[in-house]
């Protein structure tokens, strides 16, 4: 489970505040590439500790960019990209940057959360750059999501008044261009503590009883099967999202319907007296940490892959939501949840994918005995 969960605002802007968002995402790009490349050139530099590892990124790059805390952030982009590598045995050399246009910077609490972008009730404060490294602060109206109002205020009441830091990053996602002006789409990803996620948006405190809940997650579905302690078959449900792993469907509009669905779920479970949720544990795929660095002979070779990827975030997800309605999470072994399950599907009449979520919710009952 991740300790930090990331949060999204949508934001469009054009005219002068579209072009200098774009040259900062570009600036910031140009330090990762010297910053990658310079790691190609000195291999060593993988073995440092990350704060030595800054402290160079700090002084090779202060003539590209020239804000240290934007820098800092490309460093620690780059730094965790080389530690995943490390540990998968990805050749460092093979590794390139992917086409993405983003900065980021850490939070600090005496600097009101986040001194480069400052959250505030309706807009969000973005220091930006031009090409001649003339600094600027710009505003741009932002659509906060719904759904997590209630953490977005406190957020901003909390940091407002040096209490609270957020890491937090701008990344662009499309740029139109016209003859005399330029629009920008991008969004705003706030990373917010897991634990104060969940204790400001939490709606239930203790569950309703003492049942488990098993759930096999897969690329257009969840199916939900409940046990009592014996073991036995209490009640199935399924929750589809076909429609979100279709070719051109709007990644926004995806998480937006598949959360949804979780929250659809763990209602339901709640309320069927479910006190445990079951998952499966998400296996190590083999990608790397960040989504923008790209290994070439791993990243997209095949289907499978992308799916094994959205499977796991959707776990995640359901994993950091659950405790909001007050469900404790486990994780059981994947191995052996999706086959040999034939026979418990003709004794009980059950699908393939509901047999599995009954074989999670058996291995969680095992576990506690």
């Amino acid at each position: 489970m991740p300790e930090y969960i990331t949060l999204t605002i949508p934001f469009s802007t054009s005219g002068k505040e579209a072009r200098r968002i774009y040259s900062t995402a570009w600036l910031s790009k140009l330090v990762a590439h010297r910053l990658l490349n310079l790691v190609k050139q000195k291999p060593i530099l993988v073995e440092l500790h990350e704060r030595k590892f800054q402290s160079i990124a700090r002084e090779k790059a202060k003539d590209i960019l020239p804000n240290r805390r934007y820098v800092d952030g490309m460093a620690k982009l780059i730094y965790s990209t080389l530690q995943s590598a490390r540990r998968l045995g990805v050749d460092v050399q093979r590794l390139e940057l992917s086409d993405w246009l983003l900065f980021q910077s850490e939070g600090e609490r005496d600097k009101k959360g986040n001194l480069n972008i400052r959250l505030h009730k309706d807009k969000v404060e973005i220091l930006t750059f031009d090409y001649s490294k003339n600094s600027k602060r710009v505003k741009v109206s932002a659509r906060f999501p719904r759904g997590y109002k209630r953490v977005f205020d406190k957020v901003v009441e909390l940091s407002m008044r040096g209490e609270f830091a957020y890491p937090a990053r701008v990344v662009v996602k499309e740029v139109n261009f016209y003859d005399s002006n330029m629009h920008v789409f991008g969004e705003v990803q706030v990373m917010i503590p897991l634990n104060f996620y969940q204790e400001v948006m939490r709606r239930f405190e203790e569950p309703l009883g003492e049942n488990v809940g098993g759930v096999d997650v897969n690329s257009d579905r969840m199916n939900l099967v409940i046990v009592n302690k014996n073991g036995e078959l209490l009640d199935t449900y399924t929750a589809w999202f076909s429609e979100v792993t279709a070719r051109g469907f709007p990644r926004t509009r995806a998480w937006s319907l598949l959360g949804e669905k979780i929250s659809e779920v763990l209602k339901y479970a709640y309320y069927h007296g479910v006190s445990t949720i079951a998952l499966e544990n998400p296996r190590v795929l083999g990608y790397l940490k960040y989504y923008w660095i790209r290994n070439g002979e791993r990243c997209g070779r095949n289907y499978n892959y992308k799916v094994a990827t959205f499977r796991n975030s959707v776990i995640e997800r359901i994993a950091y939501k659950a405790p909001l309605y007050g469900l404790k999470v486990v994780f059981v072994n994947p191995a052996g949840t999706s086959t040999g399950t034939e026979e418990l599907q003709r004794r009980l009449g059950l699908d393939k994918h509901t047999a599995s979520a009954y074989t999670i919710a058996l291995k969680t009952l095992k576990r506690t005995k």
